[in-house]
């Protein structure tokens, strides 16, 4: 894989995963304002006949709902975990496999430095770099 084609495949991957979040996003936004339409329309009729806009909670507290918040926590957490899963088998397919055999050592410790400096929250790419940096370096003087 040349070095241009994996700068590709990672913004690509950078791209997904961030329209991954923007789509959890809106679709958590959708449903939480779905869900505040419908609290409003089962709302209680007042005593000239306007229907009232609160919506009772949890605690019995007019204005109190917890339905719109929950889905979109729910939603967020559910892209979230996808993301996850996305960047997970990226990792397993192209960092520790090469075709068929397992990838030889200098990628494996350039792959440990990148997910060690990931750990300890280093920007992605700041990470990648040193990953890159270090399985070039022990290429480079023939340690392994």
């Amino acid at each position: 894989m040349s070095a241009l084609s994996f700068l590709i495949a990672l913004a690509g991957l950078s791209l997904g995963t961030y329209l991954m979040r923007f789509a959890g996003v809106k679709v958590g936004a959708a449903i939480a304002t779905k869900g505040r339409r419908r609290i409003r329309s089962t709302a209680s009729a007042g005593v000239d006949g306007r229907e009232e806009n609160r919506a009772v909670g949890v605690g019995g507290d007019p204005g109190e709902s917890t339905a719109p918040a929950d889905s979109t926590e729910r939603v967020t957490m559910w892209m979230d975990r996808a993301t996850v899963v996305l960047i997970g088998a990226v990792f397993a397919t192209t960092a520790v496999f090469d075709g068929k055999d397992i990838a030889d050592p200098a990628r494996l410790l350039g792959v440990g430095a990148g997910v060690l400096a990931a750990i300890l929250r280093v920007p992605m790419l700041l990470a990648v770099v040193i990953g890159m940096a270090v399985c070039a370096l022990i290429r480079t003087t023939g340690i392994l």
